[in-house]
């Protein structure tokens, strides 16, 4: 899965920017729900976002309503598939189970 920062449009004229996520066939399975804030940990760490967010102008403003059509009319084996995921913790564990096995 990948992901992009893109503009959007709001049915009340608002625009705002926020995280898409692609599958492999470069369609959006899924955005963020609420829009991006600029909050960096570090000077360079922020304007890489920046960086980010006007490469977000050069393509073409979504529409929230689209989007939500779009994802909403997708095959359900096109559609993000989370049951695969696994826990900071499980990868930690089977890390140092992993670990333990070549000492």
């Amino acid at each position: 899965m990948i992901w992009t920062y893109r503009v959007f449009r709001d049915n009340q004229g608002r625009y705002s920017i926020r995280e898409v996520f692609y599958n492999r066939d470069n369609k959006i399975v899924n955005y963020s729900k609420a829009p991006v804030v600029i909050v960096g940990a570090s000077f360079q760490e922020l304007m890489q976002l920046v960086q980010w967010f006007r490469e977000a102008f050069d393509l073409p403003v979504l529409s929230l309503e689209e989007v939500d059509n779009e994802i909403a009319t997708q095959p359900e084996n096109q559609k993000s598939d989370h049951s695969k995921n696994i826990s900071l913790r499980q990868v930690i564990a089977e890390l140092s189970t992993d670990v333990d096995a070549v000492s």
